[in-house]
């Protein structure tokens, strides 16, 4: 495997989506973000005249598959229903579903756009449903219920493909992520790097959701060499103290905090301890810390479980994209 590829597939395989290194400015890895359990049991399909064959733009992605180390070329209806199947599945809202297909879309083209002179555009691991799945994968997943459930996505998969999202005419970078902490966060904050659509924005409906809050817990001796491993340089003295003082974002997230020696990221704290957000409180008690965690993923672009609340309350995929992404435009594909 070349340098070239080494260095922009290194990913944190803990966590579902995926960012890649040169998508972001000074974003130090790529990501790929871990599916909660988010089933909300509320079918419903995209009206559709099935007397018309269905419409699908042509064209590929070339998907480097993380487990078999091969490229793939994948058709984008293929990509948008498999993103579409792994990211929410056929039981969200069909304005939210729609909504995660243009996003997926969208993220990409651009994706493909800047990395038009790489091996391959993006990273993935189907098989594991990272980023998206095959037919086949869901022909597993869903088992007698797979024609029903396909129905749903693909109806979703080619309406969301009539559009891109876009800035300054570009397809947009429209990254998502499973739950927030109530806010979403910035590109800035979690990656270092300014995109002007990818700000703060409210998602008042993720924290109703059951798996917005989440507790783990790990040995005293378990996060003393995890952090000296990182540089913290502790003796082991005083560990009720080690995760005070931490400085977070206007979004709630954690932005720095110092322990010991080293200043660490919410982010690298994060992918350290594989906790499920960058919100997250730590809490020392009979020789073990107990890290409560607010949300799930990164925190950047669109919260997947915000996107279904606001179907519900009657948001049409439009509406739901212009509040996570503001300032992009939404245009016909051609």
């Amino acid at each position: 495997m070349s340098k070239f590829r080494t260095s922009i597939i290194a990913v944190t395989l803990a966590a579902m989506f995926f960012i890649p290194v040169s998508a972001i400015p000074k974003t130090p890895n790529a990501y790929i973000e871990e599916k909660p359990p988010v089933s909300e049991n509320s079918v419903s399909v995209p009206e559709k005249d099935f007397s018309e064959e269905p419409f699908f733009p042509e064209g590929t992605f070339r998907i480097f598959d993380l487990e078999t180390e091969t490229v793939s070329e994948v058709s984008f209806s293929d990509y948008v229903k498999g993103a579409i199947a792994s990211e929410m599945g056929a039981d969200f809202e069909s304005e939210a579903l729609v909504a995660q297909g243009v996003a997926a879309f969208s993220c990409g083209l651009y994706q493909q756009r800047i990395h038009f002179a790489a091996d391959y555009d993006f990273s993935a691991a189907p098989d594991k449903k990272l980023g998206y799945m095959t037919e086949e994968k869901a022909k597993e997943v869903y088992g007698k219920n797979f024609e029903e459930k396909w129905a749903v996505i693909s109806a979703a998969a080619e309406k969301a493909m009539k559009y891109v999202l876009t800035y300054e005419g570009e397809p947009a970078l429209a990254v998502y992520h499973a739950i927030s902490n109530g806010m979403t966060e910035s590109s800035e904050n979690a990656w270092g790097g300014t995109v002007p659509y990818l700000v703060s924005v409210e998602s008042p409906g993720d924290i109703s959701h059951p798996d917005y809050e989440t507790t783990v817990s790990f040995s005293y001796d378990e996060v003393l060499s995890v952090l000296n491993k990182n540089g913290a340089g502790l003796n082991g003295s005083y560990p009720e103290e080690w995760f005070k003082g931490a400085e977070r974002t206007e979004s709630g997230y954690v932005d720095k905090i110092i322990i010991g020696a080293a200043t660490f990221s919410g982010e690298k704290i994060r992918s350290i301890f594989n906790l499920r957000s960058a919100d997250f409180d730590a809490e020392y008690k009979n020789n073990e810390f107990i890290f409560t965690v607010r949300g799930y993923g990164h925190g950047v672009g669109l919260s997947q479980v915000g996107a279904n609340y606001m179907a519900k309350e009657g948001a049409d995929f439009e509406e739901i994209l212009s509040h996570y992404y503001p300032g992009t435009e939404l245009k016909e594909y051609s």
